[in-house]
């Protein structure tokens, strides 16, 4: 029997993702907590706007973060993918057209401070409105797909209707101001798999310490808040100032507390892989109160 041979020349550890987002050609911006208010985006030719890639540390492997602006009364070429994403209005109003597979059209009314959802796999268009730029940032699960079928033609140039999951989708709330959003809930946009919950702490208020599973995105959407993370009670305790507009990352496995130290209102949009209606992992299920799985998702560091 031959000896087996081995290519020396194949390559290994190669990410996906990471060699599609260099190929797009815009800005790829990585560090402990970004600026979205002010982070310098470029032309990106596949969304027809001005764009940048954001990757926090601490960042789960799941989910993308990009960047959209869009110029007053200009729109974003006509696209259609198969990930599927939360938005969250940085600055601006405008208009989002959604054309379904079933041949309906529908529409989303967004302004800053809303967080919305595209059914998946419809074609969209988003239409600045008014005299200012729209600043859009999108949580996405692109990261994982794109590692997991390797291929962008079948994420971007699927024909398939996916008709029962738009329809579902457009039975629930495709859009929330969160202005007027219940505190510390879950958003329940559309039929996302993206768990989306928004926190509002009054002064000195802080939330419980708890540990998350899987990593997660934080965007301070109102005053300037606090986070400590630490792996376990004996573990140094990493302290996090963040504001509105700011990015930042929740490291999985670790414990982190949110905390309010100023003397107005503050508010943060957590955004994961996993929802309320689609958990996806059993920790998510015990986090959101399913106590037939293993529930160490709502561990608790009452020390912190």
């Amino acid at each position: 029997m031959s000896e087996a041979t081995h290519d020396l020349s194949a390559k290994y550890l190669v990410d996906p993702y990471l060699n599609w987002a260099r190929a797009e050609g815009v800005p790829i911006v990585e560090g402990a907590m970004l600026d979205l208010l002010t982070l310098e985006t470029k032309p990106w030719a596949r969304f027809g706007v001005k764009g940048a890639i954001c990757h926090v540390e601490g960042r789960c492997d799941f989910l993308s973060t990009f960047l959209f602006e869009i110029a007053p009364g200009h729109s974003s070429t006509s696209s259609k993918h198969l990930y599927e994403d939360c938005f969250y209005v940085l600055e601006g109003a405008g208009v989002t057209q959604i054309n379904l597979s079933d041949g309906s059209h529908h529409e989303i009314a967004w302004a800053e401070g809303c967080a919305f959802t595209t059914p998946i796999n419809a074609t969209c268009i988003h239409r600045a409105e008014g005299p200012s730029p729209a600043r859009l940032v999108s949580f996405n699960d692109l990261r994982y797909l794109m590692g997991l079928y390797r291929n962008e033609n079948f994420l971007f140039q699927n024909a398939s209707p996916m008709s029962a999951r738009q329809a579902k989708a457009i039975q629930g709330p495709l859009c929330v101001d969160l202005a007027s959003h219940e505190a510390d809930a879950a958003l329940r946009l559309g039929d996302s798999v993206l768990g989306a919950t928004f926190t509002s702490l009054a002064p000195g208020a802080a939330t419980q310490a708890t540990r998350q599973m899987q990593g997660a995105h934080l965007l301070g959407v109102m005053g300037a808040g606090t986070t400590v993370s630490l792996v376990s009670k004996d573990a140094d305790r990493i302290t996090t100032h963040w504001r509105r507009g700011c990015l930042t990352g929740l490291t999985g496995m670790e414990f982190h507390q949110h905390r309010n130290i100023s003397n107005a209102p503050v508010a943060f949009l957590k955004v994961e892989f996993g929802s309320q209606a689609t958990p996806l992992f059993r920790s998510r299920r015990a986090a959101y109160g399913d106590t037939e799985v293993y529930a160490s998702g709502n561990a608790v560091l009452a020390t912190i």
